[in-house]
Parts: structure tokens; sequence; C-alpha cells
């Protein structure tokens, strides 16, 4: 317990931001003071400092919970404006720059370099040749562990400039191809990907373990991914999965969209045979058509609370046409003033399935919400919480 307090300290965004000396003379010290308390009954001095006492197991497991707790992905690379640099500065790598020892227990410890986040570089004037190796070697020390994987653009002005020129031109450049093939040589082994938006690989991704996937609608068709289970789409979701010629993932239970017409949220719960959970950050408000959706999996949906008088209109209509047997808990972003409050309690009125629990997201104080105005959805929820 005492080293999980301490080690805790070390995950405040303020020190994480320090400089890597600074970040491991913290590290070191929180590690030779625990040990010391473990070992102050013992009559017997050491010979070296109590910080290459510690087994290895345990050095292992304080650098799984430094990787794993960091606010980011590890990432491998430092892009600036025109160039490509290996990071050393942020874990793992760090703990492999403090002594012989911790480099080879770092280098040894697996689980530490199977989470990663790839920078693609785009056109960099300064990209060296040992780059590639490097995300190679990178790779190899993960052993077979399944990848969780990040990869992010380098939006360099010069970069931009090329791609407003030509869209897929920067997804083209050598440096992003060679990092591309030592990702894809191992995409057998992802497991949760997050990939950028318009990514435009003309490519058949073959990931048989992916079980959780952050894209765009588009991209979709590129992965081959039969045990996928968490969908993010990051992207416009406009027209239903079934309006297009991509493989529709039916094991997904948990589905989140960044923006969704009311037409593809209600093709949703009847695309995903499965689907448990589903949340959306924004709405687009069409007409929605006048076909119902059942689902006998759905339990929880988050939704922005709507904000004009049309927008509820529509969402009336919606919760109309959806039929939810098991649905437990509704969750709506926003604080519900006092008209909102009556849309509410007719949308409830006309909703087909009970909805438990109401709660709302919202930054707003309680104390600033008005009780009085939310009473009376106790009358057809079971609980409403904030």
């Amino acid at each position: 317990m005492y080293f999980r307090t301490q080690l805790g300290l070390l995950m405040t965004p303020t020190l994480i931001k320090t400089s890597s000396k600074e970040y491991m003379k913290a590290l070191c010290k929180i590690l030779a003071s625990s040990f010391f308390h473990s070992v102050s009954s013992v009559s017997v001095m050491p010979t070296e400092p109590y910080i290459h006492l510690l087994p290895v197991e345990l050095l292992q497991q304080i650098f799984l919970f430094i990787v794993n707790s960091a606010p980011d992905y590890p990432s491998i690379f430092s892009c600036e404006h025109d160039t490509i640099s290996v990071n050393v500065a942020s874990p793992p790598l760090v703990l492999t720059r403090v002594c012989h020892l911790w480099r080879v227990v770092a280098y040894s410890t697996t689980g530490v370099w199977s989470r990663i986040q790839v920078v693609l570089p785009g056109e960099v004037r300064w990209f060296r040749p040992f780059l590639p190796h490097f995300l190679q070697c990178w790779l190899a020390r993960s052993g077979n562990l399944p990848l969780t994987l990040r990869i992010v653009n380098n939006d360099t002005p010069c970069c931009m400039c090329t791609c407003l020129r030509s869209r897929d031109y920067f997804w083209l450049t050598a440096p992003n191809s060679r990092l591309l093939n030592i990702l894809l040589s191992e995409s057998k082994r992802w497991e949760t990907v997050v990939m950028p938006p318009a990514c435009n690989w003309d490519l058949s991704i073959d990931t048989p373990q992916l079980k959780a996937l952050e894209c765009d609608f588009f991209d979709l068709s590129k992965f081959h991914a039969p045990n996928l289970s968490r969908l993010h789409i990051n992207t416009h979701y406009l027209v239903p999965l079934s309006g297009l010629r991509i493989p529709l993932y039916k094991d997904i239970r948990h589905l989140h969209l960044r923006d969704a017409s009311v037409c593809a949220l209600c093709s949703s719960v009847t695309d995903f045979p499965h689907l448990e959970t589903i949340a959306v950050d924004e709405i687009y408000w069409f007409n929605i058509p006048g076909t119902s959706s059942y689902s006998a999996t759905l339990e929880s949906m988050t939704l922005p609370l709507p904000s004009s008088y049309h927008f509820w209109q529509e969402f009336i209509n919606m919760f109309s046409l959806l039929h939810l047997p098991v649905f437990r808990k509704l969750t709506l972003v926003g604080t519900p003033k006092k008209r909102q409050v009556h849309d509410l309690l007719s949308m409830l009125a006309v909703a087909s399935f009970r909805i438990p629990v109401l709660d709302f997201q919202t930054d707003v104080p309680l104390r600033k919400v008005h009780m009085n105005s939310i009473e009376s959805l106790l009358s057809v929820v079971g609980e409403v919480t904030f």
C-alpha cells in the first residue's frame, strides 16, 4: 500500500511535465525510502544502495505501473517542425537511462513495450535511417503480447500544405511508408488501435485479436476484425452502416460516435445485435424514418441534451420508435432547465421502455441545479443522478 500510494504521486500532471532527470530522481527517492521502511528492522547494513537491492520482479511491476498509469500512450518519437527524433525523455525509454540494472530490467519487461504511440512524420527534412530500426526493436521487446497502438499525424505546417494540394500524398511519403509497413507487419497482434482521421490507406488489414478500434467511418472497411467489441468512430456518422458495402461487426458491444444523425443512431440499435452501450457526442437532427428499432441487449445510452424545441421534438419522436426491453440507464450531457424537464417528461411518456436511471453529466455545481424543476422526473424514473 505504501508503494502504491507513493507511486501514485509520480503520476501527477505536474511531475510528469518535469524533466526526465527530475522525474527519475523523484522515483529513486520514493523507491529507496520505501525499501528502507521494509528493511529498517534488519540489523545487517547493506553494502550497496537500497535502490539496487530491490527484487527484479518488484522493479518490473513498478515499471509497468509507471507506463500504464501515464495519461497518454508512451511515444516512441518526438516531432518538431521538420525533424523527428527518438523520445528519450518519457517512460519507458527514460527508465533505460538510469543505470545498467534498470536498462536490463526494462528491456526484459515485455509489458512495458506493448503500448505505444507512433507519430507519422509526413515530410521531414531529417529522418534518420535508424528510426525504423528503432521501432522494430521496440516492437520486438514486446514479445508476443497483444499491442495497444495509437497512430498520429505530424501536422506540421509544411505537411498540412502538402495535404491541401494532394490529400493522399501526405500518407505516401517514404518515411510514413517505412513506419507503416513495420506496424502492419505486427497487425495480427493489434488489440487496441487508435487511427488518425482520413488515413487513406488502400489496404486490407487482418487484425484477428483486435478488440477496440477508433477510426474514421469509411476506414472500417479496411479492417478484418472478427473479435471487435468496442468501436469509436471519430468522424461524421450520418448514414447507417447497413447502407454501405462494408463488413458489419456483429459482436460490437460498445459504440461511441463523435457525431451522428438521428437516422444513423436509430439504425445502430439494430445493426449491432449485441450492442450494450452507445454514446454520441453530438447529434445531427434529420427527419427520422418511421420504422421501429429494437434491441434485446442495449442497456445504456449517453446523448447530448437537446437545446432547441425543434430538436426536442425529434428527440421525442426517436424515443417513440425505440424498443429496448433491458434498458437500464440514460445519460444526458448538459444541465436541464425547466422547459427541458417538461420536454423530458414528454419523451419519457412516449417511450415504450422503462428508464430506471436518468443521469445528467454537467460541470455546473449541484447547488446551482434547481431541484424543484427536476423533482417531477421522479414520477416516471426510479432515480435521477448528477
